[in-house]
């Protein structure tokens, strides 16, 4: 492969992470990132600042909302993704003398995720033009007019502006990759096909993998995904510590689901009570700005660490252990990262809580001694069962029917896990459903991926609750007005 040429995506750029606060990692962490990039391009000085975005696309009813505002002004102030103050980044633009405003307007490009950037501080000028691509990755594509790519997955040195000082744009990515990245496979069937005479673990592909991306070596991939691995138990001890947050949907749940659990109540063994607990905890920490990881994307970010955590909990298993099971769900996303997408804006949720039962499912597999082949196997049933899924949030937040389809995502990669484990035939081979999965996906109305536009997001009952959230919102930040 020609990395000059083509996205090669890696575990911890593209799949699991970024670590964030923040509703939604294509919206609040992919527009910090590229605030972050405007701020390297104007020396530190970004000046004054106007984004727009285009009116037909899902940021013009999601950019508030999801976060996407929030992120750029974070970024121009060079803040992380995970950083406290991203909850009220005002105060800090005041003092940086940074003055950003957001608008929308019809626009040549008919691309999703599109953000047009324009900076003055008095001395420079520049424009911008970059997309979100999909769990916080990102592109920019012009500046200034002049075609470019710049992913953060590596540094880059620039001569723009008029000063003629150039710009050194550092990796914002966890693993920058090699020069000359050769890879010992990029789809499921190429994996198996390596795997024939080596006889590797699942973990143990996704170590070859990301070694021969970033020059890792096993240990390091290994504690790698172990910090991850802590920040999802913190989401959920988080979560089911309980949650407060004002400007949310859905207040803290997971408390009545113990009482609820406790009592004798529910349904369904402990595996299940797990899962739906953790998953349900690692939304709330979302949904209240705590810290998660995007795992493949904040929208879905309960689904994978819920599913996999859940088991593990359930069956008494080891750190070790989920570590190697995340890497080994981790090697599905890899292959919808290199043929598909992540994005809800271009393929709907299933490109999202699809993806992340996919993930799951496999991961689950390899929990339970499962071979490689059962692991994908896994991957693809759970996937075929996602197909379709629209992406339509209630209020234009990223809680509901959010919640539900992580829930259900994750149970979903349970029980493909065990049909996988008992030997069920998935019939179409994984690389084949993420085809298929692209394919649908772009075929879906503009209104079901991620705009608000359709969907419950049009129901009567939603449009009163959006209300509701506005005017408990103008209360909140004018509070002496009426």
């Amino acid at each position: 492969m020609n990395s000059e040429h083509i996205h090669i995506p890696s575990i911890f750029n593209d799949v699991v992470g970024p670590v964030m606060r923040g509703p939604s990692s294509s919206h609040s962490a992919a527009a910090l990132r590229i605030g972050k990039i405007c701020r390297e391009l104007m020396l530190g000085h970004p000046g004054r600042v106007a984004v727009s975005y285009d009116s037909r696309d899902a940021l013009a009813t999601t950019h508030e909302s999801q976060g996407s505002d929030m992120g750029m002004k974070g970024g121009l102030l060079g803040f992380d993704p995970d950083d406290e103050r991203l909850l009220d980044p005002e105060p800090y633009l005041l003092e940086a003398g940074i003055h950003v405003t957001f608008r929308i307007e019809e626009t040549d490009c008919n691309m999703p995720n599109l953000y047009l950037v324009q900076m003055d501080n008095g001395k420079q000028q520049m424009e911008v033009h970059a997309i979100s691509t999909g769990g916080g990755m990102i592109e920019v594509i012009r500046i200034n007019g002049i075609k470019v790519s710049i992913k953060g997955d590596r540094q880059m040195e620039l001569s723009l502006g008029e000063d003629g000082q150039k710009r050194v744009i550092p990796p914002l990515l966890p693993t920058p990759g090699l020069e000359q990245i050769k890879l010992p496979f990029d789809s499921c069937g190429q994996m198996m096909q390596y795997n024939k005479q080596r006889n590797l673990q699942a973990w143990e592909l996704a170590v070859a993998y990301e070694s021969a991306f970033g020059g890792k070596n096993e240990q390091q991939v290994l504690q790698m995904m172990k910090e991850l691995y802590q920040v999802m138990r913190s989401s959920i001890d988080a979560g089911m510590s309980g949650t407060q947050f004002e400007d949310r949907i859905y207040g803290a749940q997971s408390g009545a689901y113990i009482k609820s659990m406790e009592a004798g109540g529910l349904a369904g063994g402990e595996t299940v009570h797990r899962i739906t607990l953790y998953v349900s905890a690692i939304m709330e920490v979302k949904s209240s700005m705590g810290v998660i990881v995007a795992a493949p994307t904040a929208g879905s970010c309960g689904t994978f660490p819920g599913a996999v955590l859940g088991v593990a909990d359930a069956h008494g298993l080891d750190e070790d252990q989920v570590v190697k099971a995340l890497l080994a769900g981790s090697l599905a996303g890899l292959f919808i990262a290199t043929a598909s997408t992540f994005s809800a804006e271009i393929c709907g949720c299933q490109a999202e809580c699809g993806s992340g039962a996919g993930m799951a499912a496999a991961a689950i597999t390899a929990l339970m001694g499962g071979s490689v082949e059962q692991c994908m196997a896994a991957s693809s049933l759970a996937l075929q069962n996602s197909l379709g899924m629209i992406c339509d949030p209630i209020a234009a937040r990223v809680e509901a029917p959010c919640l539900g389809k992580n829930v259900s995502s994750a149970l979903n990669a349970l029980v493909c896990a065990n049909m996988a484990l008992a030997g069920y035939d998935h019939l179409i081979p994984l690389d084949e459903v993420i085809e298929t999965m692209d394919r649908v996906g772009r075929s879906l109305p503009h209104e079901l991926r991620c705009t608000a536009l359709g969907g419950l997001a049009t129901t009567a009952s939603a449009r009163e609750l959006e209300k509701k959230l506005k005017n408990s919102k103008n209360r909140s930040q004018h509070p002496n007005e009426g």
